[in-house]
This record gives C-alpha cells, structure tokens and sequence, in this order.
C-alpha cells in the first residue's frame, strides 16, 4: 500500500521553510557550505541554496557527497574540493531522510578531519528509528512509522514523499 505523505507543492513549502530557518540560525556568518548526500541530497540542496541566496546575503558553497551507502565511505566529493573550503566554516549536511542516521554520522565523522566552525544537519524526512544519537537541526516533517514501512523520496517530474 502507497501512501502519499507530501506532495510536490509541500516538499516545496518544506525547503523554503527549512531555507529560512538556516537563514536565521546563521544570520551572523557571511558564508556557509552546504553538503548534500547523492542522490537526492543534490536536488535539495540546490532548491535551498536558491532559496538562501534569494533571501540573505550568505553566501553559499555547494558541493555534493557520493556516498557507498552499504559500506559507508566516500566515494566522492563534487566539484572539485579541499579541506580550506570547509576550514573554520558553518557546514550544512542535507538528506532526504535521517532512517538509522548512519549515514549521516558518517558524513559527520568525514567531514571533521576539515576543521569546520560547526556542522548543522538538514533533513526532508526525519524518523524515529535511529541507531545514532543524532538529531537534525532543520527538517521538513517528523514521521511515526513502523520498522517494516519504508519511505521513499522522489524527486522527479512530481516530487513526492510515499510510505510502502
């Protein structure tokens, strides 16, 4: 059974609003950088990158982490990057859902062999079952589901949130 949970207009609702709360939180710095975890990491960050630039004078950095998921390392970060880009900077990790937070915990670890000022998590869909204490600083929507449903972002001509 598929169950629609947010539709392209709410996903779209979802982003400015996280935008904004990135904003706010980060009024202070003048430039930040946002991560995004592929795939689906990419069209979510470039929506909230549009939406920051449009609505602050932060500046921002985008670069997108592929990641193996199965066995947690990375494959690459584009375009090309080094570890100044992030140095003493505000980074803000961004996925479509935060499931067992492996994958951002992770990231996280990665991404402090860079010396960042602070890392901030930004995540569409967050949901109770987490293997890591890891907690996001902006999301979309919390979800109470079981173990056995899964939930699946796509991000296509109709972006949608379903639960199987």
């Amino acid at each position: 059974m598929k169950n629609i949970v947010l539709d392209s207009t709410e996903i779209s609702n979802k982003l400015k609003r996280i935008s904004f709360e990135i904003i706010e939180k980060n009024l202070s710095e003048k430039q930040i950088v946002l991560l995004g975890i592929l795939p689906n990491g990419k069209f979510l960050t470039d929506k909230i990158k549009s939406h920051i630039l449009k609505n602050s004078k932060i500046q921002t950095s985008v670069f997108y982490l592929d990641i193996d998921k199965n066995n947690f390392f990375i494959k690459k970060i584009s375009p090309d990057f080094n570890k100044e880009i992030i140095k003493e900077k505000v980074v803000i990790l961004i996925d479509d859902v935060m499931n067992s937070a492996a994958t951002l915990m992770y990231s996280i670890n990665k991404i402090l062999e860079f010396s960042p000022k602070e890392i901030q998590i930004a995540v569409l869909i967050e949901r109770y079952y987490k293997n890591f204490p890891l907690v996001p600083n902006f999301k979309g929507l919390e979800l109470s589901t079981s173990k056995s449903e899964h939930v699946k972002v796509k991000l296509d001509k109709s972006p949608k949130v379903i639960i199987l």
